[in-house]
């Protein structure tokens, strides 16, 4: 019996269909999308020149080289005409990144289309203002006038933005590209001067990857076609099956398999051998990235599971082993790299005064990785081929490395060990993030530092609101009651205060005007300083929107033009507009420029005429493209030979025109883009650090990571005596391959709702049978920072005395668990490490365990 209505059918396409480009909304790979749309009671036929696919579909297309269309692929939505339309979103078989493939999430892509008949109809549609208990529609001419007359009324009494905190997203996906990254940066740091911003995943303002940048890497440096040619792949805190699904099957996956030879052959040096890849799979859990290469190429694939917080520790062992065999060229070290800082790596990361052996025995007692496994890592990663070819290493990492504990030194831990075994540059090569989302950044100079090495670290703003500080909060596009650490006391704290904003505004009867409304509000929050008044933007009601005091509905993917960069190889392309947004819904860059020209009204309003024209930077702007165009603005000039491509920031686009990424279509344009100086034409980048890295003279910076210092007392509390008792498991955290960040859209589809109703904790075997456990079972998991009801998954993919937690359901957020440490060079989180116990729940939900599945994730056999 299906839990969800089947059809035995599907609509054909019409030749007149419009047909529109698009990308994926979810993942960092970027797959592209052919979109469809017709008028419900229009059909083609099953002759090619009858529908719009061009396909003979009188018979069933062959096993995976055909056209996928599913059910999962075609909606029907309602424009603002009042029709009704078929929305049909299939794998673009013209895309070089998946080739008609595609994942859970892509696979899903129509289902999001907001539609009466179905759970995406909750979408936000006009502005909401909370009133008591209650929200109230209201127009965005009051809900503009409310934003301009609070933000103005705040910067007038303190002469400065300081008390004006926003959590925003800060790069691309989703449907937030360069457009709205553009518009939100001019509102926040050119018009105001927001100090107190934080991005959507974390409670700063502030780069994951500084220990990279700083060294003169940007993090986005491969292409994808280095996965295919690599000799071999590190996957370093990237559980890439998961989270970038169509970049390891479609990419990683042949190479293991030996598919990519040819491809090898026709890249390489002559005389170079050629022959299928070599993975490393390095995290706590046996993933499905490994199990998953294993099952295809067990000789060839390895695993090394580091203790929690360790792997900077690992990395530079490894680098140690590399440098003790002679794996590496001392003639590229010394004409591309900094040599002064080198004795500084040599000593404190390397530490050649220590002997070899007492070296590697302190390596194998800190990260609990055995010296042979860490030496067949060096071999793997760096050992010449025959005839003393250099090894091609392709090194990827994600959360699992830059939500450690000490962000900074994990990351430069790892890019200069490719530097030093020169895998950067070079096909096949590269030493970067897999990504989360796509990209799409670009803003005026943000008034906020960099790391501990460049005038920082940033302000936690988690921490300034937790204290009582800020007085306005806007959020925007995010969910920080699912998504900030240590979760539970954040939301507690933010709704005692603007639960304290909302019943002194009912005290003596609510005001009667907006006016009247927003004066109110500043008189209290002058009043009271706990208070605080809270907006939340966002295409759902959100969990931290139901505290909200004003609620703004944003455009969603497919509801306006968007321009981004995958993760994988940088490639811009245009996710062209295919609907409207639902009822009153305005896209995000269109919100900032509405905001800012309230602002500029009531300054003009005052004879204050200079101050309104630093809020007046959106009059011009009447299209996606203005935005688009105005932001390419922000970046150098582009003018440069292929030579010094690294000079160029990393998603420079300057001179690309919506016009010019239509004509491109899927195959896109790769940036950096260049204009050659010699034929005037714009040029993609392919992979990046050829011939220079990003720094002033061109050369590598070295850097000397710390000792090792043991877990910093957030975490240390847990191992004192008596408490590593009470909390006996080490916990890490992670996500699901079924939902997406915090399930915004997921939660609406039963698609996805009935397979992960709760979220769950992967217990193994061994303390399952222990502690009475079995998969379905509930347990409660808590510490001292909070506490979550999770369903018991028992697999074989942690180790015993390890739990790992899903990420962000909006049925209970690990994060709960998470301390409230930050790496003090950088401010990013350790999400991934802490210590907690757990109990048995009485009873069961028998519902939930006839939907859910609990099968092993990491086993397919």
């Amino acid at each position: 019996m299906a839990l969800i209505p089947r059809r035995d059918r599907l609509p054909i396409p019409p030749k007149n269909a419009k047909v529109y480009n698009q990308v994926c909304q979810y993942c960092n790979v970027g797959c592209g999308y052919k979109v469809y749309v017709w008028p419900v009671g229009e059909e083609g036929g099953v002759k090619p020149e009858q529908n719009a696919f061009g396909l003979d579909l009188s018979t069933p297309q062959p096993p995976l080289a055909g056209q996928s269309y599913t059910e999962t692929m075609h909606a029907v939505t309602v424009g603002r005409d009042g029709r009704q339309y078929h929305v049909v979103i299939v794998p673009a078989k013209d895309s070089p990144i998946n080739r008609g493939n595609y994942s859970i999430r892509g696979g899903t892509n129509a289902l999001t289309v907001w539609s009466l008949d179905r759970g995406t109809q909750d979408r936000l549609t006009y502005p909401l203002l909370r009133v008591g208990d209650q929200f109230q529609a209201i127009t965005w001419q009051d809900a503009l006038t409310l934003m301009g007359l609070l933000i103005k009324g705040i910067r007038d009494r303190d002469g400065n933005d300081d008390n004006i905190a926003v959590k925003c997203y800060d790069h691309g996906g989703s449907g937030q590209g360069f457009e709205d990254n553009y518009a939100a940066g001019k509102l926040f740091f050119a018009a105001l001067s927001v100090k107190h911003i934080a991005i959507h995943n974390r409670p700063a303002y502030n780069s994951e990857v500084w220990g990279s940048r700083e060294r003169g890497v940007h993090e986005l440096n491969y292409t994808y076609e280095d996965a295919r040619l690599a000799d071999t792949i590190v996957l370093w805190g990237a559980n890439t099956y998961e989270t970038a699904t169509v970049f390891y099957v479609e990419h990683m996956l042949p190479n293991i398999q030996g598919a990519t030879v040819a491809e090898k052959q026709q890249a390489f040096d002559p005389g170079e051998p050629a022959e299928p890849g070599y993975l490393i799979v390095i995290d706590p859990r046996k993933t499905s990235s490994y199990t998953v290469a294993a099952q295809v190429a067990p000789d060839r694939v390895m695993l090394l599971r580091p203790n929690l917080g360790t792997d900077y520790i690992l990395a530079n062992a490894i680098a140690r082993a590399v440098w003790e065999k002679g794996y590496y060229d001392m003639a590229y070290l010394q004409a591309r790299t900094d040599m002064t800082l080198f004795e500084e790596y040599k000593a404190k990361s390397l530490k050649l005064s220590v002997p070899y052996d007492e070296f590697m025995a302190q390596a194998e007692r800190i990260t609990g990785v055995s010296r042979a496994e860490i030496e067949k890592a060096a071999d793997w990663i760096a050992k010449p081929k025959a005839g003393r070819f250099k090894r091609r290493t392709l090194t990827i990492y994600e959360k699992g490395i830059i939500w450690n504990m000490k962000n900074y030194d994990q990351v430069a831990a790892i890019v200069q060990l490719a530097v030093l075994t020169h895998n950067i540059g070079r096909p096949g090569t590269g030493c970067g993030r897999q990504g989360g989302h796509q990209e799409g950044y670009v803003r005026p100079p943000a008034p906020t530092p960099g790391s501990i090495y460049r005038g920082g670290p940033p302000v936690n703003v988690d921490k300034f609101l937790i204290e009582g500080k800020g007085k306005f909060y806007w959020v925007i596009a995010n969910d920080p009651y699912l998504s900030t650490p240590n979760n539970q006391v954040f939301r507690k704290r933010i709704h005692e205060r603007t639960t304290k904003l909302t019943e002194a505004l009912g005290a003596g009867g609510e005001p009667g005007t907006i006016q009247e409304r927003a004066q109110k509000i500043l008189d209290i929050l002058y009043q009271d300083p706990d208070a605080l008044f809270l907006v939340v933007q966002d295409i759902y009601m959100t969990e931290t929107a139901r505290d909200a005091h004003l609620i703004l509905p944003a455009a969603g993917w497919g509801e306006a033009n968007d321009t981004s960069i995958n993760c994988n190889s940088r490639l811009l392309r245009l996710y062209e507009k295919f609907m409207d947004p639902p009822g009153e819904a305005k896209p995000d860059w269109e919100i900032f420029k509405w905001v800012g020209l309230r602002i500029a009204e009531l300054y003009r309003a005052e004879g204050k005429f200079e101050e309104a024209k630093k809020f007046e930077f959106g009059k011009n702007w009447k299209t996606d493209e203005d935005v688009f165009l105005a932001g390419a603005e922000e970046f150098r000039d582009n003018t440069v030979s292929e030579e010094d491509e690294a000079v160029l920031e990393a998603e420079n686009y300057k001179g690309v025109t919506y016009k010019l990424l239509k004509e491109l279509g899927q195959k896109g344009i790769q940036t950096p883009v260049r204009r050659d100086p010699k034929t005037g034409k714009l040029v993609g980048t392919v992979r990046r650090y050829t011939y220079r890295f990003g720094t002033e003279d061109g050369k590598f910076k070295w850097y000397g990571t710390d000792d090792w210092e043991g877990y910093p007392a957030e975490v240390a509390k847990y191992l004192e005596p008596g408490m590593a008792e009470k909390y006996p498991f080490w916990v890490t955290t992670g996500r699901a391959q079924t939902i997406w960040q915090t399930a915004y859209h997921d939660r609406h589809l039963p698609e996805k709702a009935l397979a992960l109703p709760l979220p769950y904790v992967e217990v193994n075997p061994e303390d399952a049978k222990r502690l009475g456990l079995k998969s379905g079972d509930l347990v409660e998991v808590y510490n001292e920072e909070g506490n979550g009801t999770f369903l018991v998954y028992v697999t074989d993919a942690v180790k015993p005395g390890t739990l790992f937690l899903v990420m962000y359901h909006w049925r209970g957020t690990s994060n709960s668990l998470v301390t409230g440490y930050t790496d003090p060079k950088t401010t990013i989180p350790w999400y991934k490490g802490t210590r907690a116990n757990l109990r048995k729940v009485a009873g069961a939900i028998p519902s939930v365990q006839q939907t859910a599945s609990f099968l092993q994730q990491n086993k397919f056999d």
